[in-house]
């Protein structure tokens, strides 16, 4: 970490820990001043995350900086930059695609950022060895879509909701809920889809809430409601999405279990689990194959 705010380093250090989806995971801080001393430091050891204040000194126009994407201790590392400046595009081309929290920040969304950036996977999504083909995930937008769901269920009642760590998942088997919702996505980063897909009981238990009585079976009445849910977490996440060039298409509804959505042979998928009170839903991320 390279921040001058010494109160949300604290911050991070007491919170980030104990949130992630995995307890037998080890987090290690490593703290620099400024500049020159990242880079002395990263010199040292490997990074899976790099939180970085573009106004400590000697940060924007030096090594750090501009050896990020170059050097292999810091090459795969996921990167959030703090700034002050309402455009990320003035700050060096080196760190212009982190994610990027302009000053003053939400300390929650942004430990929250952090959480989902250490539970998935460093770099591309790979194909088996052997093969030219490539799978190409652009954080940033599963991100703003996994932001878009907490913050929408939560606006639903829903508020005691973990994530659990995403791992890989074969994007040519059935989904695992029983209502899902799936969205296709483009950019140049990123081509495939999103799905948000709800079991039988954590789905009864958003549609209660909605419905305002309680809600114990799948009804025709109670699964149009899933419509209506999904359309505003896309809505939501789809502000942040464009700011990244990418398109969303209009969400399409998927009743019922044992779903699957066709896909190209070579598509890679990676699933993040989240448990509510009562029950589970999925967020399936699958990427296209691009030929190298």
């Amino acid at each position: 970490m390279i921040v001058s705010d010494m109160e949300l380093e604290k911050e991070i250090r007491e919170n980030l820990p104990r949130k992630m989806a995995d307890p037998d995971m080890s987090v290690v801080f490593i703290h620099a001043r400024d500049g020159a001393e990242a880079a002395i430091k990263a010199d040292k050891q490997r990074f899976d995350l790099v939180l970085m204040d573009s106004e400590c000194p000697r940060m924007k126009e030096g090594w750090f900086v501009h050896g990020l994407n170059r050097y292999k201790n810091t090459q795969d590392a996921k990167l959030i930059v703090l700034g002050i400046a309402e455009d990320p595009t003035t700050l060096p081309e080196a760190i212009r695609k982190s994610k990027y929290f302009k000053k003053p920040i939400n300390n929650d969304d942004l430990i929250a950022s952090m959480i989902t950036m250490l539970n998935y996977p460093a770099g591309p999504m790979k194909a088996s060895e052997g093969t030219n083909i490539k799978y190409v995930v652009d954080v940033r937008v599963i991100n703003a879509v996994i932001k878009a769901t907490l913050n929408i269920l939560g606006q639903f009642g829903v508020t005691s909701i973990i994530m659990d760590k995403a791992g890989p998942k074969s994007p040519h088997e059935p989904l695992m809920g029983e209502v899902s919702s799936v969205v296709d996505i483009e950019s140049q980063h990123f081509q495939g889809f999103l799905a948000i897909t709800f079991d039988k009981a954590s789905y009864l238990e958003v549609v209660s809430t909605i419905m305002q009585i309680e809600q114990t079976e799948l009804t025709q009445e109670n699964q149009s409601a899933v419509g209506e849910i999904n359309n505003i977490i896309f809505a939501n996440a789809k502000a942040e999405i464009s700011n990244f060039g990418a398109k969303m298409k209009i969400p399409r509804i998927l009743m019922g279990a044992n779903q699957v959505v066709p896909c190209a042979l070579g598509s890679g998928g990676m699933l993040v689990p989240f448990n509510t009170a009562k029950g589970k839903f999925h967020l399936l991320v699958v990427a296209f194959p691009t030929i190298a």
